[in-house]
């Protein structure tokens, strides 16, 4: 039986370990995130790593997990609790500046054609989303700081079809790409829109993108 079981294993999708995970901090804090919001209790999939083209879902469960890690990268919390509703207060935000992600969860869009014509409803950009969420809560975790910088998503032209600001950014070729230089460039486009200083590194790699985009 132990030979069998190591033999023919199938490796669970990532999103049922983070689901039944009780053992990880940072499991229970999106756990949290998804049962206590109304809006992404509706839009997660919780057992699936990928999405079908006629999954009703906008984000795996694993998507979410990837980007509240980075949301937190270096952030310390007295509680899971303390750190689920900071995440929940982040991620509520910023889905009210997607009009597409509200349309999804009222049903009157079908979350494929949304992912099919836009960026922002791929795990790329939930992962550099949280990446600038972190550098607006490591200035303060004091909402009033940080919601009025989220307003500036809203003017971003987040369809794929822009491919003068996403090929080669966050797609390559016209496909999506999770890639952690794409993710890095989306993350630099996301900050520079918001008004947030790149780090030395950051403007580094925009600037080896930029000279070979010409």
């Amino acid at each position: 039986m132990f030979a069998d079981l190591n033999r023919h294993a199938i490796r669970p999708a990532k999103s049922i370990g983070v689901l039944y995970d009780h053992r990880d901090d940072e499991s229970a804090v999106v756990r949290l995130v998804v049962l206590k919001s109304p809006f992404f209790r509706g839009v997660v999939e919780t057992e699936k790593s990928n999405l079908s083209p006629r999954s009703g879902k906008l984000f795996t469960l694993s998507a979410l997990y990837n980007a509240t890690l980075s949301l937190f990268s270096g952030l310390q919390f007295d509680a899971i609790e303390t750190a689920a509703a900071v995440a929940r207060d982040f991620w509520e935000e910023a889905a009210r500046h997607f009009p597409e992600w509200q349309q999804v969860s009222d049903r009157s869009v079908s979350a494929g054609e949304i992912r099919t014509e836009y960026l922002h409803s791929h795990g790329i950009a939930l992962h550099a989303l949280g990446k600038v969420g972190n550098v607006l809560l490591r200035q303060s975790l004091e909402k009033d700081d940080w919601v009025p910088s989220l307003q500036k998503l809203e003017s971003i032209d987040w369809r794929r079809s822009n491919t003068k600001t996403w090929e080669g950014r966050a797609m390559i070729g016209g496909r999506v790409s999770k890639a952690t230089n794409n993710v890095a460039l989306t993350t630099n486009f996301i900050k520079t829109q918001l008004g947030i200083a790149l780090t030395p590194e950051e403007q580094r790699a925009e600037d080896n993108y930029l000279e070979g985009a010409r």
